[in-house]
């Protein structure tokens, strides 16, 4: 007794020390090679793959069984493995991984071994049909199922494929035949006949059925499209067709000029079609049906449609010569020029195109192009064989852009010449002319296709040439001025007026002063009418210079750019320093075309593309108006001071107040 209690004293000691020992770090020593084992595993690809998927039970016991055998390297990670099944339920899984459901119809494997095998039970809603796309991590998928048949697609762009496993019951009476609908077109072309068969089948049994096409029409077969399986002995082909209904699509090259059907169908059409350049002569006793029958679109007009059997159809080919004609027109042609002071002048023309085939088009060789651009598109100016600018052209409504310039004869202040309008080997519907000058400019005449105009002065200058040289007139026959002479200087006057802009106000401030006088000459009571008279007359001569000064500028109005549009040009336009696409850096340039202050429109429809067509142009430059105008006010001038002593004495006449008569007293 005394001993035990001595043990349990020695046992329980430590409890109650003071200070128990500090508990020491865990710690694990490995070998240098086993460690660097363990780091080239963390380094190595991670990857798992299903080698096999295998199906198993029967459907009668309800029994299935599906199977996932594989390898894993690396950190194992999860793998995908089937998807798209339907009321399908995996279940009661054993081995050396997991089975998860990764989303609705998808299941996936996380391995806990390099080498696994998983096996799960597997059970269908109701249904003795198991539809399955396996993954393309997965190798193979066979079946063992006693009553199933496993029936394999064709490989997807993913690297998957798709499954079926249909229940396969003792048929106790006569097995079905599939049906099939065959819709076959041919197209005649210049350089080949193509082929299009699509063959529409009905499997009513429930296991596959077997449908065996013969191409015995001499094709030469480049794709077919089908979920069934086939196999090929030489021009039979034997499908596997699945229960329900499929679709068979073949297509390629058919060498001959005849057609047989490759199938003993139900229902069978044959749409034949060709190009405009080749015309059939077909020889059949097939029915003949309208196109809509048959269910197939045609590429081209004309295509025949016929129901057939086993009925063979041939045909002869006659190919026709095409005219030789353009594959684009000209809707309009619009034309712009501006004809500068001194330099060449610069055009741009805009051609709206309808293109239906041209690869590309040729640019006139005359005015110089220097700049095309394609529906707002800069575009590279190439040269053909003939050494012609050629541009590219897609198909459909077109808009191209070409800038150009030419050569203008300017001598001692006069410009002259024929301005070349760039045309294409095609007559525009409607072509439009648009000739703008700068102020520098007077086009004097003007002359294209069947319109002349010669320069005409602007409504206010007439206006105010007509008010100046009445105004001269009144004056000088108040001064008593010849006649003859008085009608010349006035209207002389009048034209230097409305030229030199200096001599019109020196002629206005003369004649107000003239007016004035005339005014103080006048009993009381007229003077207020003549004031508002004048007054009125000034008020008029002004707003005719208003009006003349609008008329001068309504052009560059029409055509300038508001700072609105500054804006947002410079939004559009690529800011600097800006990281901008990799694009072609040896595109043309292009100039900004001057609004120019005086302009001439010209129209014309189906312009004629066979000749040269210009515009004709004599034009007279300011500067030398400016001058005639000079020499005009000084000759009046000049006449005036010759008759000043008369103008004198006659203005002191007018202007001497009459002596009052002396009262008489009675």
């Amino acid at each position: 007794m005394r001993t035990a209690a001595l043990f349990v004293a020695l046992l329980a000691a430590p409890l109650f020390a003071d200070n128990p020992p500090q508990a020491t770090p865990s710690q694990v020593t490995l070998p240098l090679g086993e460690y660097q084992v363990l780091r080239d595993a963390n380094q190595r690809p991670s990857a798992t793959v299903v080698d096999t998927i295998r199906l198993g039970g029967t459907f009668r016991a309800r029994d299935l069984t599906i199977t996932f055998s594989g390898r894993s390297v690396g950190q194992r990670p999860e793998a995908r493995v089937i998807d798209g099944t339907h009321d399908v339920t995996i279940s009661g899984c054993s081995g050396a991984g997991l089975v998860i459901r990764a989303a609705k119809g998808a299941f996936s494997v996380i391995p806990n071994a390099e080498t696994f095998d998983i096996k799960c039970s597997l059970h269908l809603s109701g249904s003795d049909r198991l539809e399955m796309h396996s993954a393309s991590n997965v190798l193979a998928v066979e079946s063992n199922v006693a009553d199933g048949e496993l029936i394999t697609g064709d490989e997807d762009d993913n690297g998957g494929r798709q499954y079926s496993l249909v229940r396969q019951v003792a048929s106790t009476g006569e097995r079905l035949a599939a049906t099939a609908t065959g819709r076959y077109q041919i197209t005649l072309l210049p350089d080949a006949t193509r082929f299009r068969y699509a063959i529409d089948v009905h499997n009513p049994n429930r296991s596959t059925s077997s449908l065996v096409l013969d191409l015995v029409s001499n094709e030469h077969l480049q794709q077919i499209d089908s979920v069934a399986p086939y196999e090929v002995e030489g021009t039979r082909y034997t499908f596997a067709i699945p229960p329900g209904d499929s679709t068979i699509a073949m297509t390629g090259e058919l060498r001959g000029t005849a057609f047989r059907a490759p199938v003993a169908a139900s229902l069978q059409y044959l749409l034949l079609e060709s190009h405009p350049l080749i015309r059939p002569s077909v020889q059949t006793p097939a029915k003949r049906v309208s196109v809509a029958e048959t269910g197939i679109t045609p590429q081209y007009r004309g295509a025949l449609a016929f129901e057939t059997g086993t009925q063979q159809i041939a045909w002869q080919v006659t190919r026709l010569e095409a005219l030789r004609t353009t594959s684009y027109a000209a809707n309009s042609a619009t034309h712009t020029f501006f004809v500068p002071l001194d330099g060449p002048v610069l055009g741009e023309t805009e051609f709206e195109l309808r293109n239906e085939g041209a690869a590309d088009l040729v640019l006139p060789a005359k005015p110089e192009p220097t700049f095309v651009s394609l529906g707002n598109e800069p575009v590279l100016m190439t040269k053909n064989r003939e050494g012609r600018l050629t541009v590219p052209l897609s198909t459909g409504v077109q808009n191209v852009l070409v800038q150009h310039r030419q050569t203008f004869n300017e001598r001692l202040g006069f410009g002259y010449g024929r301005i070349v309008v760039p045309q294409l080997d095609v007559p525009a519907s409607r072509t439009f002319v648009r000739m703008t000058y700068p102020g520098e400019w007077i086009p004097l005449y003007e002359s294209f296709a069947t319109r002349s105009v010669l320069w005409t002065p602007d409504p206010a200058m007439v206006l105010l040439f007509i008010a100046l040289a009445l105004w001269v007139e009144r004056l000088l026959a108040w001064l008593a001025y010849p006649t003859a002479k008085r009608f010349v200087v006035a209207l002389v006057a009048g034209l230097a007026g409305t030229i030199v802009f200096t001599f019109m106000l020196l002629l206005i401030f003369a004649c107000a002063a003239l007016t004035i006088a005339w005014i103080l000459t006048l009993p009381m009571k007229k003077r207020v009418a003549a004031a508002v008279g004048i007054v009125a007359a000034g008020f008029i001569v002004f707003l005719i210079i208003g009006v003349s000064n609008v008329g001068m500028t309504k052009y560059e109005a029409e055509n300038a750019v508001t700072s609105t549009e500054v804006v947002a040009r410079n939004v559009d336009e690529p800011k600097a320093g800006a990281e901008q696409p990799i694009a072609y850096q040896g595109l043309p340039a292009k100039f900004e075309l001057p609004s120019g202050s005086r302009y001439t429109s010209f129209s014309q429809e189906l312009l004629r593309a066979d000749r040269e067509q210009a515009v004709r142009v004599f034009a007279v430059s300011m500067s030398i108006v400016k001058w005639i105008g000079a020499l005009i006010a000084i000759a009046v001038l000049f006449v005036l001071s010759r008759d000043r002593r008369a103008l004198v004495e006659s203005f002191r006449a007018r202007t001497q107040v009459a002596p009052q008569p002396e009262a008489v007293t009675v």
